[in-house]
């Protein structure tokens, strides 16, 4: 093998993504007819959640070059596809990459994260008890993958309403060997933990100078699991050390991520600019498109869960989950340096949308996509899908802020690290919000605030029911034994209650938070958007 090809795979066995992926595409420049490191390319591509980009370099590689499709193509091409949710093609893409290597776990790992989408979750069981057999039975056993297998059976595990099974698998797996993330997944589902040994281990790793680490990102990825499981562990009986906890994972966090606040800010400006030059005066000829598409969106922990679970437990519906697809290509058509033909990049929207949830759907009648930050892009959606109903949730800024503060969230929501971050990011989620509200009616929109909602739930359940059109008996045990894979997961499975509102969490923060909410708020009030209003939809800032 090639010295360069070595050194961009020792960048990758170090997590550095990035300069790998800078070496590697000045190398396949120059080797356009390298299989080796085509793959190369593409699996980090897939590291940069670049899908798309992954696809086109894979599907034109063999248009150009007549070599024959291995094992590492339909691997690279099946976590591609199922990463745009495209999960027929993909599936079809790992029964192939089975065939050529029976014995790598990979296939059955992410078909069975793909069955869980599609709600088949003994399907996924099998499939994921596959995939634990093969690691487990090699020499080398590779951790990350070991620890990802891990948590996609334990949530498994809690969808089939297993809950001791998985309580008893995470332990054994602990007493086999600890690992962080495994600490972090049994203390989340089981805050309880009577074997005070795994809690003498994870705080005796946070104190060891003895461990060594191979780097600064090997060490976040040990060390900030275990704040957050000791967090959850102390937040009932020892409220001062849980918060103190909860602070150093978000700083380990923080530290790691470096985190801009005003990213957002542009990405803001961005739509509202797009939308009121391109899609302001725009009719759809299909009126009816996306009949029957629910859209539940708002600011992350205001309830959407909750919401899907009132509206999934019905027989006539299938929820879809956090599906990334409608966002996804709307960034893309933002992001996009071309100047795109707007009716083209709609009529490819609702083939592409349309296609990936039906197949999800099945044979239900309604459809359930349940991703918080949809709200940047409500516009986009009653344009596009005109027939769609979306429900767009609202919860108080402090306990919205107090809760994603205490959710392990790293990646996918960045900003839950620091109370100054969530504070910004509410200025800007109000400015769009407060911008939807001026370009758009309210047909087929129902704003719920959760205070409401957790005070009266039964009548908000009929509400929401008459506003979707579903028919059919609600029953609140199907809703308590409903599953979905997010942060609240297990906080669903309990009866509706008001414990989470008006919380005093992390009080010396307050004014931190606040601050930086009234500071970004004055320059959406320059921008025409806030008019220095007192409240924040009706909640009071204080």
């Amino acid at each position: 093998m090639e010295k360069e090809i070595l050194q961009i795979l020792d960048l990758i066995n170090k997590q550095n993504i990035d300069k790998a992926f800078v070496e590697a595409t000045k190398y396949y420049s120059k080797n356009k007819s390298n299989k080796k490191i085509m793959n190369i390319v593409a699996y980090l591509l897939i590291q940069k959640n670049k899908f798309e980009d992954a696809i086109d370099l894979q599907e034109n590689f063999y248009k150009e070059n007549n070599e024959e499709k291995d094992f590492d193509f339909y691997i690279n091409m099946g976590v591609s596809l199922k990463s745009i949710e495209e999960y027929k093609k993909s599936e079809d893409m790992f029964t192939r990459a089975k065939e050529i290597n029976s014995e790598s776990p990979l296939p059955f790992m992410t078909q069975a994260e793909i069955k869980m989408k599609l709600r088949k979750f003994e399907e996924a069981l099998k499939l994921i008890n596959t995939g634990l057999k093969i690691i487990q039975s090699k020499k080398d056993i590779n951790h990350l993958q070991m620890a990802h297998t891990i948590r996609v059976k334990s949530e498994i595990l809690i969808a089939l309403n297993r809950q001791e099974e998985n309580h008893e698998f995470l332990k054994e797996q602990l007493h086999q060997s600890f690992n962080s993330d495994v600490f972090f997944f049994l203390v989340q589902s089981n805050p309880n933990l009577q074997e005070n040994k795994f809690i003498e281990l994870a705080e005796s790793r946070l104190k060891s100078k003895e461990i060594k680490f191979a780097s600064k990102l090997d060490k976040f990825w040990n060390v900030h699991p275990l704040y957050f499981g000791l967090a959850k562990y102390y937040e009932k009986n020892n409220k001062t050390k849980s918060e103190e906890l909860y602070i150093k994972g978000n700083l380990e966090v923080n530290n790691s991520l470096r985190f801009n606040a005003y990213n957002y800010q542009k990405q803001v400006l961005s739509i509202i600019n797009n939308f009121n030059q391109q899609f302001s005066n725009l009719s759809i000829d299909n009126e009816n498109m996306g009949e029957k598409n629910i859209f539940i969106l708002g600011s992350p922990r205001s309830g959407t869960t909750l919401i899907e679970s009132i509206i999934g437990s019905n027989i006539k519906v299938m929820s879809a989950g956090e599906l990334l697809s409608a966002s996804r290509l709307i960034e893309r058509f933002l992001q996009s340096s071309e100047e795109l033909n707007v009716n083209n990049f709609i009529e490819d929207f609702q083939n592409k949308y349309i296609s990936r949830v039906n197949y999800i759907k099945a044979n239900k009648e309604f459809v359930i996509d349940k991703l918080p930050e949809n709200f940047s892009y409500i516009g986009y959606l009653k344009k596009i899908l005109p027939k769609s109903k979306i429900i767009r949730t609202f919860r108080h800024p402090w306990d919205v802020a107090t809760s994603l503060f205490k959710q392990r969230y790293v990646a996918n929501i960045p900003y839950s690290c620091s109370f100054f971050n969530i504070g910004v990011f509410f200025a800007n989620f109000e400015a769009i919000n407060k911008f939807w509200d001026k370009k758009l009616d309210q047909k087929n929109i129902l704003d719920i605030r959760y205070e409401e909602l957790v005070a009266d739930s039964s009548s908000w359940q009929k509400t929401i029911y008459k506003f979707l059109e579903i028919d059919g008996v609600y029953n609140e045990e199907n809703r308590q034994s409903f599953f979905s894979p997010t942060a609240s997961m297990h906080q669903i499975s309990s009866p509706v209650h008001q414990k989470s509102v008006s919380k005093d969490d992390f009080y010396q923060y307050k004014s931190e938070f606040y601050d930086a909410l009234h500071m970004q708020r004055k320059y959406w009030e320059k921008q025409g958007l806030i008019n220095q209003e007192k409240t924040f939809y009706g909640y009071n800032l204080d």
